[in-house]
């Protein structure tokens, strides 16, 4: 009898730990679905220990990472569908950062998508002493989904995608070839270690995160409909054309220095630099106003005065023409085409005449040719 009651409560921690996953995450099936992973992944008795151990503390971390990047996620989210990639991809970004919008890793990786400086750069943010666009929400999460798209072209699953943005492409692309398979289960295998540590770890916080996100978002108790109001109430993105102070922009938006600096931590100076056309920066919802009524853009004669322009020339939009690459034929910059065509908006009609301001160097070369 004594031996029986000993062997129970060596049994005990294992019936205390146990978790029914399926029943308390019920969106696991689709969030496995989303990730090109088998949904039989969720009996894995390895995964199944991972959650029962760090259910807690991931569901801290949950939490204050969604206190954090209230401002984020929707924009994040919407970001993700519109380039066809899964709103999911959202908790890569909560694993990478927790919505710290200044994190840095010891390894220098920075931003909410943890960029080291060369890959930043490899997909178009700027990184120098007057801007470090890895801070920038909107630019580093259009980075991030080029590199995401990137990776899916050379590895074609998901699950890849996630594995290669932790560990690096070579590194995931040798460990398929030792496994002489890319399944999922088996890459993931605590035992046979073709993927790091590190990595095998990272995987199954995302896919943790993932069902506490959608579990949230799709509840019904009180607890549940507070954090989709914390998710939905936020903050703004508004354009501010180069060689702005941000001292004067922050004044008229009667917003504390510090603070406008907290919520952009892309911005290092309290200058834009007239090189740059122009930044997006973040403000509270209820400064749009004062946005609208009081922030004046450079106007097209101080823009004449300081880029040097001489003349204007017409350009009809054709297929495939874009501002950027317009601007580019030009030698001039998106923002001051927008500005000498009152432009709403990036996108261009077919057919639409276009006023382009030239410097003189450029109107004697197409004069010439």
């Amino acid at each position: 009898m004594m031996k029986k009651i000993v062997f129970l409560l060596l049994l005990l921690p294992l019936f205390i730990n146990a978790i029914n996953i399926p029943e308390k995450y019920p969106s696991y099936s689709y969030v496995l679905k989303e990730f090109d992973i088998d949904e039989t992944y969720i009996f894995e008795p390895q995964f199944e220990n991972f959650v029962a151990k760090n259910e807690a503390r991931f569901k801290r971390f949950y939490r204050n990472s969604v206190k954090r990047g209230k401002d984020y996620m929707p924009m994040f989210k919407d970001l993700l569908v519109n380039d066809g990639l899964s709103h999911l991809f959202v908790y890569l970004s909560m694993t990478e950062s927790g919505f710290q919008a200044n994190a840095k890793s010891p390894m220098k990786a920075a931003g909410l998508w943890q960029f080291m400086s060369a890959t930043a750069q490899r997909f178009g943010l700027k990184v120098n002493k007057h801007i470090d666009e890895r801070y920038d929400p909107l630019a580093s999460t259009n980075a991030a989904m080029k590199y995401i798209q990137i990776l899916y072209k050379q590895f074609g699953k998901w699950y890849l995608v996630m594995m290669a943005y932790n560990c690096g492409e070579g590194r995931v692309a040798k460990a398929i070839r030792k496994a002489g398979t890319d399944d999922f289960s088996t890459l993931m295998d605590d035992k046979l270690k073709y993927i790091p540590l590190e990595t095998r770890t990272y995987l199954k916080k995302i896919i943790l995160l993932s069902m506490m996100g959608e579990r949230i978002v799709t509840g019904k108790t009180e607890e549940q409909k507070e954090i989709k109001r914390e998710i939905i109430d936020g903050k703004i993105l508004v354009n501010v054309a180069g060689g702005a102070n941000l001292l004067k922009f922050a004044e008229i938006l009667l917003i504390k220095v510090s603070d406008f600096f907290d919520m952009n931590p892309h911005l290092t100076d309290y200058k834009i630099s007239e090189d740059i056309s122009l930044v997006q920066v973040m403000i509270p919802q209820d400064k749009f106003a004062l946005y609208q009524a009081f922030y004046r853009p450079p106007t097209l004669e101080q823009i004449f005065k300081t880029k040097r322009y001489s003349n204007l020339v017409s350009h009809i939009v054709a297929k495939g023409d874009t501002i950027k690459s317009i601007a580019r034929r030009y030698k001039t910059t998106p923002i001051d085409m927008i500005i000498a065509n009152q432009l709403p908006s990036e996108k261009l009609a077919i057919g639409k005449l276009l006023v382009i301001p030239v410097t003189k160097d450029t109107f004697e070369k197409m004069i010439r040719y």
